[in-house]
């Protein structure tokens, strides 16, 4: 019961069942019109057959008014037996077939036709309510459809029509009531992204004064050549710190800013290759002290459109951890790869490769795998390359195994270079 009254509380199908109803009532009532004419139709038929026999009978001599007695009187069993011997044994039986008797196939013949053309209206008509009612409501969905297309686009403003009634209003209020809690969501989150931008930008410059006094302080004490060679050492071990500190505070600002999204990339359609033969050279030094070498196969025809400084940012983090993570005489490998809908950048190395506990948790921030060699790295340059590549709308993973070095691939549509 209760199921039939969530049905029928919608106006659509409410409306629907009405105009069902209303053409199965005109369909029994046109079905008893049409009972009637047949029977008209068959008393006139009977009639006339009843004339063409008396007629006949009466021109071979039969007494009229015997003729007369034998159509108007009541007939008795016998009568019926009597006849039927008669005329059976003319063939004139109920297995004839119709068309041996004229008047039996007319009729057929004209009320078959008559109930088959109301019988098409009759289809014809419940499937058009059927079709209108299916129509209205996919329009209400299609509707509805796109208002969330919107709203996944960016404008929460967007809200359902839900004053109606029925089963789709109460689904379209439900929905708003759940795109207004992500709205909050949404907002919410937004203000904690941009809580947490302030914050870092604000301790960030907090600590760039006195970082920035650290180092010209350290500068002062390297170049007095104290000939202390402890005081030398430990001015370059401050050296090192005070870069590392300045590094992470750099790449902690940028984190921020791609979270709060507050980055606009300016991309532009450029060559891979040359982009990344410039952007190589610049760890050729390091390379060449470390007794590595750094290899570069694109073709010149492979374009992309992105943003040459932060796309920048993240292969140069993904090198450096190539860097760190080869010994002397190991390769890095940097190739570019054009298919119908992808452009990709892969960046191999043979050197260490990632244990595979670490491979599924390396794009995470400020993790830092037990295994790993490398104690001076914080986590979170391979991050950085993570989020500047999904900036991008791309995807960066990494295939490896451990001792034979790893391989990172970023992916990008080509949709995006439009």
């Amino acid at each position: 019961m209760e199921s039939g009254k969530v049905i029928f509380s919608d106006k659509s199908v409410r409306r629907q069942v009405a105009v069902t109803v209303i053409i199965l009532l005109a369909l029994i009532l046109l079905g008893q019109l049409i009972v009637a004419r047949m029977a008209e139709d068959y008393k006139k038929a009977m009639i006339e057959h009843d004339y063409a026999v008396a007629g006949y009978l009466s021109r071979c001599g039969v007494d009229n008014s015997r003729i007369v007695t034998a159509f108007t009187h009541d007939k008795t069993g016998a009568d019926t037996e009597i006849g039927s011997s008669l005329l059976s044994s003319s063939g004139y039986m109920e297995s004839m077939q119709n068309s041996l008797l004229p008047v039996v196939e007319s009729f057929h013949q004209k009320f078959a036709l008559t109930v088959l053309s109301f019988s098409v209206l009759f289809s014809l008509a419940f499937l058009a309510v059927l079709y209108l009612g299916e129509q209205y409501r996919g329009k209400q969905l299609e509707t509805a459809a796109g208002q969330l297309r919107l709203f996944m686009d960016g404008d929460t403003a967007v809200r359902l029509s839900d004053c109606g009634e029925g089963s789709l209003s109460r689904l379209f209020a439900a929905t708003n009531t759940m795109v207004t809690s992500l709205t909050a969501h949404i907002d919410k989150e937004k203000q904690n992204r941009q809580f947490l931008k302030d914050t870092i930008s604000d301790i960030s410059h907090q600590l760039k004064t006195p970082l920035a006094a650290l180092q010209m302080y350290n500068e002062i004490i390297r170049d007095e050549k104290t000939g202390n060679e402890v005081v030398e050492s430990f001015t370059d071990k401050s050296r090192r710190e005070l870069e590392r500190m300045e590094s992470l505070i750099q790449n902690l600002l940028k984190l921020a800013r791609l979270d709060a999204g507050t980055i606009e990339l300016e991309k532009t359609v450029s060559s891979l290759h040359g982009f990344l033969e410039k952007f190589i050279g610049s760890f050729a030094t390091r390379a060449k002290q470390e007794g590595k070498s750094i290899s570069l196969q694109c073709n010149d025809s492979v374009m992309l459109c992105f943003d040459e400084t932060w796309l920048g940012e993240a292969v140069g983090n993904i090198i450096k951890n190539a860097l760190d993570h080869t010994g002397s005489g190991d390769s890095i490998e940097i190739s570019c790869e054009e298919a119908m809908a992808v452009t990709e950048i892969i960046i191999r190395d043979n050197g260490a490769g990632i244990h595979p506990e670490d491979i599924y948790h390396i794009f995470k921030r400020f993790y830092r795998s037990r295994f790993s060699k490398d104690k001076q790295g914080v986590g979170i340059g391979l991050a950085l390359s993570k989020a500047i590549v999904e900036k991008h709308e791309g995807t960066i993973t990494v295939r490896s195994e451990l001792g034979q070095g790893a391989e990172f691939h970023l992916i990008f549509p080509k949709l995006t270079n439009l």
